[in-house]
């Protein structure tokens, strides 16, 4: 069984959303997440996806600035890939978003994780550009339009 919570860079489970935002992010990029990638993040919000052995196999995090909101990071454990965790994540932080009155939310998604996001609503607004040191793509989704289709 798979559980969902916010969480603040205060519960013990931030240690383990960075460890698997490191391992599953930046560790094949030969990379590694440094002060200034976690700089400010008590200011953002947090959700965990929490397997029955208590081990964060999902994450979600957003930041927000005035009416803007920015996913900035989904990272999922290998094992749950395809099973509707990330999706289910991103449902959340949209419903999250939602609340604070937000229209738009924005990220740069990797370009091979494109297609993930649009079948999600998102659509493309920027050309391919690097990131991290790979290909990412700007990506956007009106959350008004979206939610008067439900």
């Amino acid at each position: 069984m798979i559980t969902y919570r916010q969480i603040s860079t205060n519960d013990h489970e931030y240690a383990l959303e960075k460890e698997l935002r490191d391992r599953v992010l930046r560790m094949p990029l030969g990379l590694h997440l440094s002060e200034q990638d976690v700089a400010d993040e008590d200011r953002q919000f947090h959700l965990v996806a929490v397997n029955g052995q208590d081990q964060v196999i999902g994450c979600v995090l957003v930041a927000f600035s005035g009416t803007v909101a920015k996913v900035r990071q989904l990272a999922i454990e290998g094992a749950y890939r395809g099973r509707g965790v990330g999706a289910e994540l991103m449902k959340r932080a949209e419903q999250a978003i939602r609340a604070r009155n937000i229209g738009t939310v924005t990220l740069h998604g990797r370009v091979t994780a494109r297609g993930f996001f649009e079948k999600l609503g998102y659509t493309a607004a920027s050309e391919v550009f690097t990131e991290v040191t790979i290909p990412h793509i700007k990506m956007q989704k009106d959350l008004i339009r979206t939610s008067r289709k439900i």
